[in-house]
């Protein structure tokens, strides 16, 4: 007989105690929390986990299925003291569906799972082991994806900068984003440097015909042109740190690509989209080798048909 465990409710204000009316056989008091932000709730545990219930149903029409993802989803936001309205407001999704997968009750979507562990700062399978595999074959492989570049929170960047020890290769066009978006950034590539880090920066060559071409692309014309010669300005301060090399490319990107370490952002160009609309995919190195010697390819490519920037810039 699977155990049962009685959470001690609080009362809710201005109302008594709650009284459940459950057998007291195999029953004790637990008061770890479940849904952060509310008042605790009576529980129901099984051998599979825990689910949160109303201490005023039946236990016959409570659920148990999925609720050990439901405790770890709790342990997570409890981790990071965030509470249920907040976490929802941060990963973009309605407040009842992390209700929902606190109480076990559903398995949210692979997109929304993402969005939530990403505000999280853990993967997705750290809290739902299978989300998103069921209908894998054999050869897919699992890989975070954020919608869009601009959905990366600011410090999932400053995050992976500061933890860098071996390297720091970016191939971008414009990325002025690098700056608007992750405070601090010129200070965290020269902490970076003084660490032993190798950098390595690309950046679109203003005058070149593969920028011109992206500029109309993306309809903004000659602007992309523009922000190539402001991010080569703000990266002045550094281009003469050992350790640090900028070089600009005149290269058809169809991939703008963030190594850090073993971690690769692979933001992808869709045409006519700009790039801080479209998909990033986070590829670890350990993914496939395959995979990962691919885009290190192309970035080498890239690198060494490229020219030392010229500072002064443009």
């Amino acid at each position: 007989m699977a155990s049962l465990v009685r959470c001690s409710a609080a009362p809710r204000r201005g109302s008594g105690s709650h009284k459940s009316g459950w057998g007291e056989e195999h029953v004790t008091e637990w008061t770890g929390p479940i849904a952060p932000e509310t008042d605790q709730t009576p529980v129901r545990m099984s051998q599979s986990g825990v689910t949160r219930c109303d201490a005023r149903m039946p236990m016959t029409a409570q659920r148990t299925d999925g609720t050990e993802s439901g405790r770890r989803l709790a342990e997570q936001m409890q981790r990071r003291h965030i509470s249920t309205r907040d976490l929802a407001n941060r990963a973009g999704c309605d407040e009842r569906t992390i209700q929902r997968a606190l109480n076990g009750t559903t398995t949210p979507q692979l997109r929304v799972a993402e969005s939530i562990a990403a505000v999280l700062d853990c993967e997705p399978d750290e809290i739902w082991p299978r989300v998103g595999q069921d209908h894998l074959s054999p050869a897919a492989l699992t890989a975070r994806l954020f919608p869009s570049r601009a959905q990366i929170p600011a410090d999932v960047w400053r995050d992976a900068l500061a933890g860098t020890t071996t390297r720091i290769d970016f191939c971008v066009y414009g990325g002025t984003f690098l700056f608007d978006t992750v405070h601090g950034f010129l200070r965290l590539i020269r902490d970076a440097a003084e660490r032993g880090v190798q950098v390595r920066i690309l950046v679109g060559d203003p005058g070149s015909t593969a920028v011109h071409q992206r500029g109309v692309e993306e309809g903004i014309g000659d602007a992309l042109a523009g922000r190539c010669r402001l991010t080569l300005s703000r990266l002045a301060p550094i281009h003469d740190l050992d350790g640090v090399e900028i070089r600009t490319h005149s290269t058809p990107l169809y991939v703008s690509m963030f190594f850090m370490d073993d971690t690769l952002y692979a933001n992808h160009h869709i045409l006519g989209s700009p790039a801080g609309d479209n998909p990033v995919i986070v590829i670890a190195r350990d993914l496939d080798p395959e995979v990962w010697e691919s885009y290190t390819n192309s970035f080498e490519h890239i690198w060494v048909g490229a020219h030392p920037a010229p500072y002064p810039p443009y």
